[in-house]
């Protein structure tokens, strides 16, 4: 039986979470390049972007299934080769109108990588940290990512581009023999976990629910909303990579603070002012204005990400939680995007603007309720 705390459990898990977000973390920067390479229109790119999304939140909701009888490490495996043999189709499917399909299979097999790579962190006695980590490693990948990716699509197409994600995924087989085959590996669980009634879960995932939906929106519009505001390319790309790199110190900065401030302050801070950053956006904002707003935005959705996750896991004491949470999360992040391409119609990004942050306010108030109920029950009452 593997140790879920051990250091070679936790890089594998790092890794992979990596591997798994390879097309999601520079979705932005993906998106425009299905507009400008492929020739789509901005609601059919932005709805081949949630098409993937869709199949990744497919696969964490099965994966989270409350008595799934899966070999995480058989699943894991399973999902690499979904997410090679997906990414390949789409290198062959790239110009032609079934792409949706390619991205669809490439979604389910990232989706089982992601939710498996969460879970195995869900299970180590220090979730808040390591979740942090997990997320200073894949934006790092996601800051280069977003730098290079207009020029690497004109050197390789959109085409090419699919066709590295399938060679970098084969990496992922290194790992397998290091991650849990259960939950069995949770030797040491959480010193701060409660056991909370059925009603309290559901309301807590609802709220991670809510808060992915937003994020998913707004991730999936940033490139677009700054090309809208007459932005060049060349500075919404430098905007975004500025972006990613706040994104690493708001992930550093949950390492530092989770055990320091608590949950409550770092979690009304990430959403609350997640929903101005949104709020800054609205309308043609300048370029300083943008770029204040997506680093904003940034920051605060990493930071305040890994410290909602930790306080959903510690809701369950058996550390069963983490993969309905990140199920949430992948059918918010798969959501967003296609309620985002019913809603930008015309040019406007105002409505999905405002819904974006409705969601967040939605998201606070739907969290603080079982986070109350679980300092209740710390405080010893009843």
């Amino acid at each position: 039986m593997s140790d879920a705390n051990s250091k070679a459990a936790i890089l594998s898990a790092i890794s992979l979470g990596t591997l798994g977000v390879l097309s999601f973390i520079v979705q932005p920067a993906l998106v425009q390049g299905f507009v400008t390479h492929l020739g789509m229109s901005e609601p059919e790119a932005v709805n081949l972007a949630g098409v993937e999304m869709l199949g990744v939140a497919i696969s964490t909701v099965l994966l989270a299934l409350p008595r799934a009888p899966f070999n995480w490490r058989s699943a894991l495996a399973l999902g690499l080769v979904l997410a090679i043999l997906g990414n390949i189709a789409s290198a062959m499917l790239a110009e032609s109108p079934q792409l949706w399909i390619a991205r669809l299979m490439a979604g389910l097999g990232h989706g089982a990588i992601i939710s498996l790579s969460f879970t195995f962190v869900g299970l180590t006695a220090r979730v808040d940290r390591n979740i942090a980590l997990y997320l200073v490693a894949l934006l790092s990948y996601g800051a280069v990512g977003l730098w290079v990716m207009p020029g690497l699509l004109d050197q390789i197409g959109v085409a090419g581009l699919f066709a590295i994600f399938a060679f970098l995924l084969t990496a992922g087989f290194a790992a397998l023999r290091h991650v849990p085959a259960s939950n069995s590996a949770r030797i040491v669980p959480s010193p701060t976990a409660r056991q909370l009634g059925l009603g309290f879960l559901v309301v807590g995932l609802m709220g991670v629910l809510a808060y992915n939906i937003a994020q998913g929106i707004a991730w999936a519009i940033l490139f677009l909303v700054g090309i809208r505001a007459g932005h060049s390319e060349p500075d919404v790309t430098q905007a975004l990579f500025v972006s990613q790199i706040f994104a690493v110190i708001g992930a550093l900065g949950s390492v530092f603070f989770a055990e320091r401030l608590g949950r409550w302050l770092p979690i009304a801070v990430g959403v609350l002012l997640g929903a101005a950053c949104i709020a800054l956006m609205m309308g043609k904002p300048g370029l300083t204005v943008f770029l204040i707003a997506v680093c904003g935005f940034n920051l605060l959705w990493n930071f305040a990400l890994p410290i909602i996750l930790g306080a959903v896991s510690d809701f369950d004491e058996q550390g069963r939680m983490m993969g309905p949470a990140i199920a949430m999360q992948m059918i918010g992040l798969g959501g967003g995007p296609l309620l985002a391409a019913q809603l930008i119609g015309g040019g406007s990004y105002h409505s999905a603007e405002v819904v974006c942050i409705v969601f967040f306010l939605t998201s606070y108030v739907l969290l603080t309720i079982p986070m109350l109920r679980h300092r209740k029950l710390q405080t010893g009452c009843k």
